[in-house]
């Protein structure tokens, strides 16, 4: 299944068909037994604000970002 397993899609490629798992799948794969179908899960991304991209991007202060 590795083979099959396009990480810029996050999906499965079949002869150029994309095929994703349900949510059933998922939960049978990872073993989760306390899944609910009709509730939605999603991955909360960490907060970063602009101010801190900058500073990371440009290895400056975070005063020099502030002005």
């Amino acid at each position: 299944m590795v083979k099959f397993w396009d990480p810029a899609y996050q999906c499965f490629t079949f002869n150029q068909e994309d095929m994703t798992p349900t949510v059933e799948e998922y939960a049978t794969l990872l073993h989760v037994d306390n899944v609910q179908f009709y509730k939605i899960y999603v991955k909360n991304p960490k907060p970063m604000t602009f101010k801190k991209k900058l500073v990371k991007l440009t290895d400056m202060t975070d005063t020099w970002a502030e002005k």
